[in-house]
């Protein structure tokens, strides 16, 4: 009995010592994180966002100074050009590595109804990048870490991000102020954009635009979606949209002509932005739920 209470009594030292030892290696030996962000950082981490999206980078001289632009490949149809934007909330150097805790927004911009508008993107996403430290003090990117969406979403942040720094990740959300800066920041290389391919244009987004679609005119949902999966490459707007291709600019066009009870004509036309010669044309008539394909007037 006596042996079972000393060695109960062992145990309980043991625990109470490996407690105080923790205690005191997180106090005086923890890594924390710091806000003081050195300017190589920082632009390693706009780097950084469009490495992970694969655009190519070239500089332009605006009003006397160099201002980057990013730009898709032909391949990418959705976006032709890129913009980010980040608020590093602090960092952690590792020695070897640093960690960085930002909030980040990428947006792919492309022409629609003559405007450079946002056609992709992620905003204000709590972000892990972690950079690689070379010997002579370079930051090389080895990987972007964003938090999981939905009900997974705090979770994931509070997995990535020190408490401190998770906790304002979170509330950024809902922060206007945070989000306009962000989209401010990607908005500079949308206009850097522009002055490289000596273009003007509105830059907007879909937010602040109405962009009109079949419905709107009493087109029914059997009707759109079917024309929309006839003419996939059109998009569901009404209006133009311009893509880059292996030979050069086109326009996509749909356009209606008809009431705003569904009865009328949808035509498609995919035109050469630079001779404006058409390339291809379809017109579909609309009635109800039918709708049939209007045959072109053979040329006497």
């Amino acid at each position: 009995m006596l042996n079972n209470k000393k060695t109960a009594f062992g145990f309980i030292c043991i625990g109470f010592v490996a407690i105080i030892v923790a205690i005191f290696v997180s106090v005086f030996f923890r890594r924390t994180y710091s806000t003081d962000i050195p300017k190589a950082l920082d632009e390693a981490v706009a780097y950084s966002a469009f490495v992970n999206q694969e655009v190519s980078l070239s500089d332009i001289t605006i009003d006397g100074r160099a201002q980057t632009y990013a730009y898709a490949p032909v391949t990418r149809s959705n976006f032709e050009c890129m913009g980010e934007g980040h608020l590093i909330l602090g960092y952690l150097d590792k020695g070897k590595s640093v960690e960085v805790y930002a909030l980040c927004s990428t947006i792919g911009y492309g022409f629609r109804n003559g405007m450079l508008v946002d056609n992709t993107g992620s905003f204000c996403i709590p972000t892990l990048i972690v950079f690689d430290k070379s010997e002579n003090g370079q930051y090389i990117f080895r990987e972007a870490r964003e938090t999981m969406d939905g009900g997974l979403f705090e979770s994931s942040v509070r997995k990535m991000f020190p408490a401190e720094l998770a906790e304002k990740a979170i509330s950024a959300q809902g922060d206007n102020e945070i989000s306009s800066q962000l989209h401010r920041q990607c908005d500079v290389y949308a206009a850097a954009y522009l002055k490289a391919i000596e273009r003007e244009a509105k830059i907007s987004s879909y937010h602040d635009e109405s962009f009109a679609i079949l419905r709107d005119y009493g087109v029914s949902a059997d009707v759109s979606n079917a024309l929309l999966k006839l003419r996939s490459e059109y998009d569901i707007y009404l209006g133009n949209f311009e893509t880059l291709e292996a030979d050069g600019r086109y326009v996509y066009s749909v356009k209606w002509d008809g009431d705003d009870n569904g009865t009328g004509t949808v035509t498609y036309t995919k035109t050469q932005y630079d001779t404006k010669k058409v390339v291809e044309k379809f017109a579909y008539k609309v009635e109800g739920d039918e709708y049939s394909l209007i045959k072109p007037k053979k040329k006497k």
